[in-house]
């Protein structure tokens, strides 16, 4: 975990100062985003990641930081022979849309309401892979 806390910081410094927002919109045209895929630990349920996530936002709302937001998305599995959905029960995945405004509140993190959303994420989930992505504008317009 330490280790990807790293990694994000480092891509979130790239961002920092006029320059490199300018360079943000040469590489994205919309709002940089990250993805993690999780599996579900043990007793760990899709309640206890949106508590996580919801503590997570508040977080960074009481450091300052209110243009992200985490948000948790179920997985779904098809099922050709019913033509259905049903949710995997195994795996499922957060967002954190706008990640890069999350560098204003950086140097607090690791303190201890941080390290208590992280317990309940880590309750609950494992993080196998995560994904930076650039979400077109277009998905955020009417």
């Amino acid at each position: 975990m330490k280790n990807v806390l790293i990694s994000v910081i480092a891509v979130t410094n790239m961002f920092i100062g006029d320059a490199a927002f300018a360079q943000e919109a040469a590489v994205c045209d919309g709002i940089i985003s990250i993805l993690r895929i999780s599996n579900y630990l043990g007793t760990g349920t899709e309640e206890g990641l949106k508590e996580a996530s919801s503590k997570h936002d508040a977080w960074y709302k009481s450091h300052g930081v209110t243009e992200n937001k985490q948000v948790v998305i179920p997985l779904l599995q098809y099922d050709r022979d019913t033509d259905s959905f049903t949710k995997d029960s195994s795996r499922v995945s957060t967002l954190h849309l706008n990640s890069v405004a999350s560098a204003e509140a950086r140097e607090h993190q690791g303190d201890a309401a941080w390290n208590e959303f992280i317990a309940v994420y880590n309750e609950n989930t494992e993080i196998t892979e995560r994904v930076i992505a650039c979400l077109p504008q277009a998905l955020f317009s009417k």
